[in-house]
């Protein structure tokens, strides 16, 4: 019986030292040029994220957030520019005002320079009246008044009508130089108010123009804000869709492997040539663990039913010597390959090598420990290249963990 070790990190590498010399049994790989590192996205799925989620999920959600951002960002973009177009009309509704009283301070300073002038004019002729009157006949017009009375009262009654006249025409000197005085001061307070309201007129207009600025800036981001959210949306739906579609991807995974286990415990075996010790199966870290685990995603409990390796070197080793007994295209393990090693302890021990880019082993086939079988790929449900590494009993998934915690690397690999 093995033991059940503490799961180290993902990324663990092998706990030995793989030895110098190729181990007995062990028929190294023939020399082939290093596969290519893979690009990216490929390298960032096979280093950590084979069996967590689909690059369709992961994707979908990527843009459900991209989209979710920028609806934040274009509301408050909107709302900023709602905030700019009330101070811009608010600013515009006060210039309008200002602009008004100016107006009517000008009408109404226009209308007492008007007033003025009027009165002006009444004295002027007023003036002039007294002025044609006075000296009409020079200084004679004086000695003719006094001259021609007849008597003491009609000498008082002529004297007191000039000096009446005398005095009217003073008043009306003095209310002509009122009258000037004030249309000056008119005119002067006219002309300031005229320049103000040029200004009023233009810091009107200015804020109109920003107001129209403002509000088109507002209905632009209003725009942009239902744009987005159709996006959202849209993004919802496809998130959606894509756990739909990886739940039932994960299903079909679960139903293959089972049907897998099915036919493992009922095939008919030859005579086993395992030796019930390990190597690893690839050279590449241990990127995701055997067992249950809640999808950082979706949401919902899945079953992991191996052990992956990252691409290392890209090629794929028999843990044990063995017999190839599957060798084919599977729709959710792609191309794959089953090895039985005989049996251990009172149960068949099988392993499977998954996901590789092609067969190059048929069943039938005898392989021994650290035989080059494959290589490293990504097809069937797989989200980058990696080796799905498996483990069965009688057919059973079990952790292949406790079988490689201490395995060397293959032979001949670095």
């Amino acid at each position: 019986a093995t033991q059940q070790p503490v799961h180290p990190p993902t990324d663990g590498a092998p706990t030995d030292v793989p030895p110098d010399d190729v181990p007995p049994g062990t028929v190294p790989p023939p020399p082939v040029e290093t596969p290519p590192a893979p690009t990216d996205p490929e390298s960032a799925y096979a280093q950590g994220l084979q069996g967590a989620q689909t690059v369709a999920v992961a994707e979908a959600q990527r843009l459900l957030a991209q989209v979710m951002a920028d609806l934040s960002s274009a509301q408050e973009v909107f709302a900023t520019a709602s905030a700019a177009a009330d101070d811009a009309r608010a600013n515009d509704v006060h210039a309008r005002q200002q602009l008004k009283i100016a107006t009517e301070s000008v009408a109404r300073t226009q209308r007492e320079i008007d007033e003025l002038d009027a009165r002006a004019d009444a004295t002027r002729n007023t003036i002039g009246t007294i002025a044609r009157e006075a000296y009409q006949g020079n200084n004679l017009a004086a000695m003719g008044v006094v001259l021609g009375a007849e008597t003491p009262d009609d000498l008082a009654s002529r004297y007191m009508g000039m000096r009446t006249l005398l005095r009217t025409a003073d008043g009306a000197l003095g209310e002509m130089a009122n009258t000037q005085a004030e249309l000056a001061n008119a005119h002067a307070r006219l002309e300031g108010q005229r320049l103000q309201l040029e200004t009023l007129a233009d810091q009107a207009g200015q804020s109109l123009a920003a107001l129209e600025t403002a509000e088109a800036a507002a209905l632009a981001a209003r725009q942009v804000v239902d744009n987005t959210q159709t996006l959202v949306e849209a993004a919802l739906q496809s998130a959606a869709d894509a756990r739909l579609q990886d739940y039932q991807r994960y299903m079909e995974l679960l139903q293959q492997s089972t049907e897998v286990g099915e036919l493992l415990a009922t095939a008919n075996y030859g005579p086993g040539y395992g030796t019930g010790s390990f190597i690893r199966p690839a050279t590449g870290p241990t990127t995701s663990e055997y067992g249950q685990r809640l999808h950082p995603i979706l949401g919902y409990v899945k079953m992991h039913t191996g052990l992956d390796f990252g691409r290392g070197d890209g090629r794929i080793y028999a843990a044990d010597a063995g017999t190839v007994v599957d060798a084919r295209w599977n729709d959710a393990y792609g191309n794959m390959v089953i090895v039985d090693h005989g049996v251990v302890n009172g149960q068949r021990l099988t392993t499977m090598y998954a996901h590789q880019s092609d067969l190059i082993v048929v069943p039938g086939q005898r392989v021994e420990k650290g035989q080059y079988i494959g290589n490293i790929g990504s097809t069937g449900y797989s989200t980058g290249p990696h080796l799905h590494f498996e483990v069965r009993l009688d057919g059973q998934h079990t952790d292949p963990w406790p079988w490689i915690v201490n395995a060397p690397l293959p032979g001949g690999a670095s």
